[in-house]
């Protein structure tokens, strides 16, 4: 029962391009319908495979879909022991057949009909017991029905055939007759068996946040202790999950909670704590200018960031809820949305968010009646620094 499978795979975009297909693109997460709309049937005439061995016995088929069902599907498996073949009347060769630019894909489709030894509707997990050949093609029909256009992710042909009731006694063998009804029932759990075997084998997959699939990746959010996770799109999550020990490590920390709004939105924050701004203290500066800026609570962190960065109230809220985990207890969260323009005694930083417009006569010379210029800041600054970073 421990004998190594063998197959033949199609999972990544060059192999579904060796292929033929209508309406359907190949893309990274494998072969993806494409029309004018989303509905419709895509065609996929995968290559021939040759399993090198004359009257091979093939096992197993299996099909894996995204945004589609197996009542969406239709499979046609063609297979013969020689590359040549009759149809029509004509002596025909498989390769050349497949390869021939000037015939379409429908075309060849009748041309192989002689070959085609099973045809399934509605499944997409398929025994071939009784299949044979030495080469072996399958083509699938897919119906997309969805807002969201259907996709092939994998195509999977197993062999050899091997059966369970080859390890029963002889007189079970020799007494299941020619319609092999104990041998099909035992392929039932064989069938179950072999698929818990080979995600057992590959279980390391499941626990690498940078490839496992979505579903088990909020698992192990989960188990990091990260209950927000539904707030991450998918790619942020990965990079976080991998990133979250060592975050976690330095939690309440200045550079944890710039990391973690850095890797929620793609832009680096500038944060004030309140204590940097005690040494002006008693300045006219300070009581008018930082004061009603940032207070005077000690346990408020101001976070500044670009509002480009943060699209909607969603993502605010998700970023409240998210960069204040990363606090300590006492402290509260200030953000502030940088706007692109000068505000007097507001959140304006040189070089950061503040542009000046230069004076230009208005001309209906097809050009702006405004020039825009950015004013550098310099490179050892940082808001909240010094008194000559705001605009009072």
């Amino acid at each position: 029962m421990r004998e190594k499978l063998k197959y033949f795979i199609i999972n990544k975009p060059c192999d579904f391009e060796r292929g033929l297909y209508e309406k359907m693109t190949p893309c990274d997460d494998g072969l993806r319908f494409s029309s004018g709309s989303e509905s419709g049937v895509g065609i996929f005439l995968s290559r021939i495979f040759d399993s090198g061995e004359r009257g091979c016995e093939w096992h197993r088929l299996t099909v894996s879909l995204e945004n589609g069902t197996p009542e969406d599907l239709r499979l046609t498996v063609y297979a013969a022991d020689s590359e040549e073949f009759i149809s029509g009347g004509r002596r025909l060769n498989i390769l050349s057949v497949f390869e021939d630019p000037t015939l379409s894909l429908q075309q060849k489709r009748e041309l192989f009909e002689p070959l085609a030894q099973k045809k399934t509707a509605d499944a997409a997990d398929v025994l071939l017991h009784g299949i044979t050949g030495r080469y072996i093609w399958v083509l699938a029909e897919l119906y997309s029905r969805s807002d969201k256009p259907a996709v092939f992710r994998e195509i999977r042909l197993i062999l050899p055939a091997s059966s369970w009731i080859d390890y029963l006694p002889q007189i079970y063998r020799r007494g299941d007759g020619d319609s092999h009804f104990l041998e099909r029932y035992l392929a039932i759990f064989q069938t179950v068996y072999e698929e818990l075997d080979a995600r057992i084998a590959d279980s390391a997959y499941y626990f690498d946040p940078e490839c496992t699939e979505y579903e088990f990746l909020l698992w192990l959010a989960e188990w990091i202790d990260i209950s927000d996770s539904w707030l991450w799109e998918e790619e942020k999550l990965r990079r976080f999950i991998m990133k979250a020990i060592s975050l976690y490590r330095r939690r309440g920390t200045r550079e944890s909670l710039e990391e973690i709004i850095e890797l929620y939105t793609g832009e680096k924050p500038y944060i004030v704590e309140e204590f940097s701004l005690n040494r002006y203290a008693g300045t006219e500066f300070y009581e008018k200018t930082l004061l009603p800026m940032y207070g005077s609570d000690p346990y408020t962190v101001t976070v500044l960031i670009k509002s480009s960065a943060i699209a909607s109230e969603h993502d605010y809220n998700a970023l409240r809820k998210i960069a204040g985990e990363m606090l300590p207890a006492p402290f509260t969260l200030h953000i502030v949305l940088l706007e692109p323009y000068i505000f007097a005694g507001k959140f304006s930083y040189l070089g950061v968010n503040s542009t000046l417009g230069s004076y230009k006569p208005a001309a209906f010379d097809g050009h702006s009646s405004m020039m825009l210029s950015t004013l550098q800041h310099r490179p050892d600054r940082t808001p909240g620094s010094g008194s000559d970073d705001c605009t009072e």
